[in-house]
């Protein structure tokens, strides 16, 4: 049991007790978990899932018959799954913080290439510990999702899957959209109603060890979103962006930058937290104090989510363009308000007062 709630808690924020009307009653939360849980984890999950399976199909289909056609087919699927992940990467708790599961989908930040290496070794050496999703759960979590299949397919080398001589590379990248979709559908037993997690997760209560009181489970929800804003800022956007310095800029340090999957995959990044805050209802503990703030937090995801959006080019070229360089560093910005607004307006409201920051902060 100690085991699920330190899963259940990791990578989240603490939370302390604002100075507010303590005899102020405020909305049971039961409601916004239950919210959270079928309007966003097992949907988000599924959706996931969904696109592993398409891109699984995709990448079978491919090994079977290469062709131009096969191969841009395969190409899509993957940025629909980048998709679909990006839109739940953030909400780091229950099954996906077990067995390395988030590393394996996604290694990242991979600062020394270790992935890239590891995907070009075993390529060299035609292992055939790669080729299927069994062998491959054994080996390096940044050999066996989205970075490896993303290399696999726009990388260096990656034009000839559509001729007949790279069997091994087109089996290695099927085997991991298997994996993908092995580690989804653990992911999603683990969120069933006849988990101990699911049990303790609806009903705060003094026994629970996930949580005791409301105010926990509120800490906890509240956490993600915002722990989520930072890492997206942090390690995502200034990964590549340096505000301060254009001649800082590492347009080659973006994820997915080979598959021109860098800023979809943050635009669904803040899709999929746009989403957590809108499925979850969590503004009914807001609405006393202050009826329309939720309104307010919506209209900046609505601003960062249509810069993103706009952003619709290859890193390197937004960078070296000074108008779309510009529009990175006001999204930056626009990350940074929501941010703002959840951790001090927000809070506030709810009665909470958040003491944590992941990143070093503005």
């Amino acid at each position: 049991m100690k085991r699920l709630a330190a899963s259940l808690f990791a990578l989240t924020i603490s939370v302390g007790v604002a100075k507010a009307d303590q005899d102020t009653p405020r909305p049971p939360i039961e409601p916004v978990l239950e919210n959270m849980l079928t309007g966003y984890i097992r949907p988000g999950y599924a959706a996931f899932e969904g696109a592993a399976l398409e891109l699984g199909t995709a990448m079978s289909a491919l090994c079977s018959a290469p062709s131009e056609t096969n191969l841009e087919t395969a190409r899509t699927a993957f940025h629909t799954t980048v998709d679909r992940w990006g839109r739940m990467e953030w909400l780091r708790l229950g099954p996906v913080m077990s067995e390395n599961r988030l590393e394996r989908i996604l290694f990242f930040p991979d600062r020394k290439g270790t992935g890239r290496k590891q995907v070009q070794a075993a390529i060299a050496s035609q292992s055939d510990t790669v080729t299927s999703a069994e062998s491959l759960a054994g080996q390096s979590v940044a050999m066996q999702g989205l970075g490896a299949i993303e290399f696999l397919l726009f990388g260096s080398g990656s034009d000839a899957l559509s001729g007949s001589k790279v069997a091994h590379r087109c089996a290695f990248a099927h085997a991991a959209a298997d994996n993908l979709v092995n580690l989804s559908e653990e992911i999603i037993a683990g969120w069933r109603d006849d988990t101990g997690l699911v049990t303790f997760f609806r009903k705060p209560g003094p026994d629970n060890p996930l949580f005791r009181t409301d105010q926990e489970a509120l800490n906890l929800l509240l956490g993600q979103m915002i722990h989520g804003l930072e890492a997206i800022r942090d390690t995502r956007l200034r990964a590549f962006l340096n505000k301060d310095d254009p001649t800082r800029d590492r347009p080659k340090s973006a994820l997915f930058w080979r598959a021109d999957m860098t800023l979809p995959s943050i635009e669904a990044n803040l899709e999929g937290l746009q989403a957590l805050f809108n499925e979850s209802g969590i503004e009914i503990i807001s609405k006393d104090m202050a009826p329309r703030l939720a309104d307010g937090i919506r209209f900046e995801f609505r601003q960062a989510i249509r810069t993103a959006q706009s952003l619709d080019a290859p890193v390197s070229k937004l960078l070296a363009d000074p108008r779309t360089r510009d529009k990175l560093v006001y999204l930056d910005l626009a990350i940074k308000i929501i941010i703002d607004r959840l951790d001090q307006e927000f809070a506030q409201a709810g009665g909470l007062a958040v003491g944590f920051s992941f990143g070093d902060g503005d």
